[in-house]
């Protein structure tokens, strides 16, 4: 297992080097176009998002792999230097320069990879790979849907536009449902920004603010960026998925670099905020290096001047940072009752979908083998808060009370039955019954908990600088989705899909 250190403040937390590749416990939806207002007779939208294989790596960048390798180089600038910042990490900062880790390692006289400061000078191996542009498109806290958010109504703005986005209808899971009311949908799934997500679909077809698009804009309303889906619903979706990957690679998994058709490789800035890291990344599917370069750049055709062209300057938004060093983990218990046996079953894997950090766990009660049938066992309140949402499976509890989802540290549930589930504006108690876990409220193949944290709009990796721990139990990854270890006074608990006690297996304590 290779192991990774995190600077988080002043303190070192070890993090696991992330893996690819991400499956299961994604949210599922059918779609349906009501005819007229997206492309009739087309069938449903497929059951999981198209996959952009093969763009993202799994282990440090091989600089001697990329095309005209073996070419003689010219001759070698200068070394650059690089101030190690907040949430650095050897891997990451590798990985955006461009350069072989080992090189990297080697070129400081590195002897304990775990010691890296905040503050410390690392000269960095040249390389002849040329850098992204690092022009800043959006603060983080305009990325994700954060407190920047706690004010912004997406049907009154488009309203105001008067768009096709405003009078654009389609039947999602049997329920007809608006153009903002499907923007809105996936906010909530992803917690990703309305405005950055509003922007998007005007750059891609002028949905927003033109009340007749004509052509494959009408059709597809994030054009080559929709991930081949046949419903607006849908290439949202992908969409989100992809700006959620960009994003969370760059917060910790390791940015790839980019190789276009005709050979030649950038890697990304390494001045990039996480939110324009997000946004490179996604311009880049489907798209030339000369077209990508114009749309993550600052002048006419780029994302930047339509945002600007809506909302203004996107700065003007901005809650640096977005997490401040000082956060402190909230004190959370399992979440169940006190002396009972559960599986661990999934380590940490995508919180909604694959590209979202590795923010959730999969339990399991002690009742033998349920396929999708409710469990007769509750899962409680891991802390106590204010539940803000219950309904299609999931529950969140507020834990600052404050009412939004935008704020603050805020517990997601997924797979909650409907029957017996907790109402929306209950005060639960650490330990108060919410539900019982069943199959419902996104693919799952049996019955199971998902349980994730946010802060501030943003998914909390489960292994990472703000580490989930649950009765004094810490979860860690092993590198691979849903394969991961439970740690506690010397005790451990591996994930497995299996129910043996000594295992996998976790008794709440108090």
């Amino acid at each position: 297992m290779e192991i990774k250190r995190v600077l988080t403040g002043a303190s070192v937390v070890v993090l696991v080097v992330w893996a690819v590749l991400l499956g299961g416990c994604a949210r599922e939806r059918d779609v349906t176009p009501i005819p007229g207002t997206a492309e009739a007779g087309q069938p449903a939208a497929a059951v999981t998002a198209a996959t952009d294989t093969g763009s993202r790596p799994t282990t440090g960048v091989d600089v001697a792999g990329l095309p005209n390798a073996g070419t003689v180089p010219e001759p070698s600038p200068p070394p650059q230097v690089y101030t190690v910042q907040a949430g650095d990490t050897l891997y990451g900062i590798a990985a955006r320069f461009g350069c072989d880790l080992e090189d990297l390692i080697q070129a400081n006289q590195i002897a304990d990879p775990r010691a890296l400061r905040i503050g410390q000078q690392l000269q960095i191996p040249s390389t002849q790979i040329e850098t992204s542009p690092d022009v800043q498109l959006l603060p983080n806290s305009e990325f994700v849907n954060s407190p920047a958010y706690v004010d912004f109504d997406t049907a009154a703005f488009c309203a105001r536009r008067g768009g096709y986005l405003y009078t654009y209808q389609e039947n999602v899971d049997g329920e007809v449902l608006t153009g903002p009311e499907i923007v809105s949908l996936v906010v909530h799934h992803y917690s990703l920004g309305p405005r950055l997500l509003l922007a998007i679909v005007e750059q891609e077809s002028g949905w927003v603010t033109d009340p007749n698009p004509s052509g494959q804009a009408l059709y597809s309303p994030l054009g080559r960026r929709g991930g081949g889906q046949s419903s607006f619903y849908w290439q949202l979706a992908w969409a989100a998925d992809k700006l959620s990957e960009g994003y969370y690679d760059w917060r910790g998994r390791g940015m790839p670099l980019k190789t276009w058709g005709d050979g030649t490789t950038i890697r990304y800035a390494p001045t990039l905020n996480a939110a324009t890291a997000g946004l490179q990344y996604f311009y880049s599917l489907n798209t030339s290096k000369s077209e990508w370069e114009v749309l993550v750049g600052d002048g006419a055709g780029s994302f930047l001047e339509t945002y600007r062209r809506l909302f203004g300057d996107p700065f003007q938004y901005a809650i640096e940072p977005l997490i401040p060093a000082d956060t402190a983990s909230p004190r959370l218990a399992l979440p169940w009752a006190q002396d009972e046996l559960w599986f661990y079953t999934g380590g940490p894997h995508g919180a909604w979908n694959d590209g979202s950090a590795w923010a959730a766990v999969d339990v399991v009660p002690d009742e033998g083998y349920l396929g999708c049938q409710m469990a007769s066992t509750w899962a409680t309140a891991a802390a106590e808060g204010l539940v803000l949402y219950s309904q299609e499976g999931e529950v969140l509890i507020d834990l600052d009370e404050d009412g939004h989802v935008e704020t603050g540290w805020v517990l997601f549930y997924l797979h909650v039955a409907s029957q017996d589930r907790v109402a929306v504006g209950s005060q639960v108690r650490q330990g108060d019954p919410i539900g019982h876990p069943s199959c419902e409220g996104g693919f799952s193949e049996s019955t199971h908990l998902h349980f994730a944290r946010k802060y501030n709009g943003e998914w909390i990796a489960a292994d990472g600088p703000l580490p989930l721990v649950l009765s004094g139990w810490q979860f860690s990854s092993s590198g691979v989705p849903y394969d991961g270890t439970a740690s506690r006074g010397g005790q451990e608990r591996t994930a497995c899909e299996c129910r043996e006690p000594d295992f996998n297996g976790l008794t709440a304590e108090r």
